[in-house]
């Protein structure tokens, strides 16, 4: 209902709010369907964009951490082929060997009994001290194979590290060295390089292993930290990335901001790369262009509105011309030839549609003008069409300066008529007493039924009382001739009375009492006969 009140109060106006409004809505939903569809777009390309970086960075890991094994593998052949075992030597060869001192933060190695019988930088206790307190020679003696250490903080130099080991066997393949290796987490040829490959300003990288124990992280006092299946990411078990899932995902970081979380597995040594890239960083461009968009939308869906306004004046224009024809005709009295029919549009449906109303209504207001004016009964003008028409009749014949008969008549004895064969003869009776009322007058004389069973005659040019006597007599005649009914023969009379008037004519009343006195005059002589009365 509120809708209703606040909505234009004409139809043009009414046509025109729903033009503005559907283009507003149709310009609305298409650019929120259009910027959403860009949205989830963005979305995808950002997080595809991340994943293949990572993956790229994945790569240069496993191949960084392959190519650091494989050189721990050539010393151990060197010594093994070599049959290097004492510390001198061993020495020796650690320390001139090219590639050991940019590959690694140092190398040691140790036999059997945990004695370190080399070390690639004497000055250096990073792996040393590292290594004797982790258990890490029986771990390597026992799986016999290389191993790579969980995350270490040094002690000596608050820097991550990771250590790789190598057995070094003799020719009948017992293991009689182990080589230590220690990597620099933020070495700038190992994690250093990935870091640089951050998303944007204030995006990072970050690694981590399966367990959870944090790698490598912008923030260095997480360094080494395990944070278990703690990693705020708010996706089920499946696609957890700590049990091998990768892939980007959407999530709130600390702050409750949306951001882009993109995971991807080292596989040889079961690390997780990830990278957070803030939402509102990485849409921001996406974000601008939703606002301009709205405000172009906005700024179409107004001038589509103007332009809908235009047009809809203009096409209601033949509309409104229509509205004043009708309005011409219903008020003004126009004629309804006004209306323009001709026109093959729904306009001119309507203008045809209103004309055949205009004309319908015409005919019924002439068919009730009709029948408020004629007697049902015997076709005759009525008492009402007496009285519209007398008026009409005496000013014309004052103006021909012509005399005037008025003819007062009524069927003698009607009642008794009526009560000895019923109101069906009656009727019968005055409708051929009415027809044969017609067939006696002449074509310029008016025929009344003024009430009941009386009749009035109205004579223009009948002046003289001569001619009048004459005319009643041909009435009186006519009515005397039987009249047939389903009750039999019936004898009927009639008696008259005529006011004659010569120039000036006398008012109309004053001729119907004249006429109504001779009609007494003549029933109270003994009926069937005519009595004439010359009023001036």
């Amino acid at each position: 209902m509120q809708l209703i009140k606040i909505l234009p109060r004409t139809l043009k106006g009414r046509l025109i709010a729903t033009v503005i409004s559907l283009v507003a809505l149709a310009c609305l939903v298409t650019t929120a369907i259009a910027l959403e569809i860009a949205y989830q777009e963005m979305q995808q390309s950002t997080g595809r964009q991340q994943y293949a970086l990572l993956t790229s960075a994945a790569l240069h890991l496993e191949s960084e951490l392959d190519a650091k094994r494989a050189l721990l593998e050539t010393i151990a052949e060197e010594i093994s082929a070599q049959q290097i075992q004492d510390p001198l030597s061993l020495q020796k060869l650690l320390s001139q060997h090219p590639r050991l001192a940019t590959a690694f933060l140092d190398v040691i190695a140790l036999n059997g009994s945990g004695q370190i019988t080399g070390d690639l930088k004497e000055t250096s206790d990073v792996v040393r001290s590292q290594f004797t307190e982790k258990n890490y020679l029986e771990a390597t003696l026992q799986k016999q194979r290389g191993i790579l250490s969980e995350p270490i903080i040094s002690s000596l130099t608050g820097r991550a590290i990771v250590l790789i080991t190598h057995p070094v066997r003799d020719s009948k393949g017992k293991i009689v060295l182990v080589l230590a290796g220690g990597i620099d987490m933020e070495d700038p040829d190992f994690f250093g390089h990935i870091a640089r490959l951050r998303p944007n300003a204030t995006g990072y990288i970050f690694a981590l292993t399966r367990k959870g124990m944090i790698l490598n992280h912008p923030n260095r006092q997480l360094l080494a930290r395990n944070i278990g299946n703690q990693y705020p990411l708010d996706i089920d078990r499946k696609k957890h990335p700590f049990y091998g899932w990768e892939g980007w995902t959407l999530a709130e970081d600390d702050t409750e901001k949306s951001t882009i979380l993109t995971f991807k597995q080292v596989r040889g040594p079961q690390w997780i790369l990830g990278s957070s890239f803030p939402g509102e960083e990485a849409f921001a461009g996406i974000e601008k262009a939703r606002r301009y968009a709205w405000a172009c939308a906005l700024a179409v869906a107004l001038l589509a509105g103007l332009i809908g306004w235009a047009m809809m004046i203009v096409l209601l224009k033949p509309l409104r011309t229509l509205r004043r024809h009708v309005i011409a005709v219903e008020r003004n009295g126009a004629d309804i030839e006004v209306l323009d029919i001709s026109r093959k549009d729904e306009i001119g449906a309507l203008g045809r549609a209103f004309h055949s109303l205009s004309v319908k209504r015409l005919e019924a207001e002439k068919k009730l003008e009709r029948i408020s004016q004629t007697d049902v009964l015997t076709g005759l003008g009525n008492r009402r069409q007496f009285t519209q028409q007398v008026d009409a009749i005496v000013e014309r014949a004052g103006l021909c300066c012509q005399g005037l008969s008025v003819i007062f008549l009524d069927v003698d004895k009607f009642k008794e008529i009526n009560d000895v064969y019923g109101h069906a003869t009656g009727d019968m009776v005055l409708a051929e007493f009415a027809r044969r009322l017609l067939s006696a007058v002449r074509p310029t004389d008016r025929v009344y039924r003024y009430a009941g069973d009386e009749f009035v005659i109205v004579s223009e040019g009948m002046s003289s009382t001569e001619r009048a006597r004459q005319f009643a007599m041909r009435i009186l005649e006519r009515i005397r001739e039987p009249f047939e009914s389903n009750q039999g023969t019936l004898h009927v009379t009639t008696s008259i009375g005529v006011a004659v008037a010569r120039f000036p004519i006398p008012p109309v009343d004053f001729m119907m009492q004249s006429a109504d006195a001779a009609l007494y005059k003549t029933k109270r002589s003994g009926r069937d006969a005519c009595t004439i009365e010359l009023v001036n």
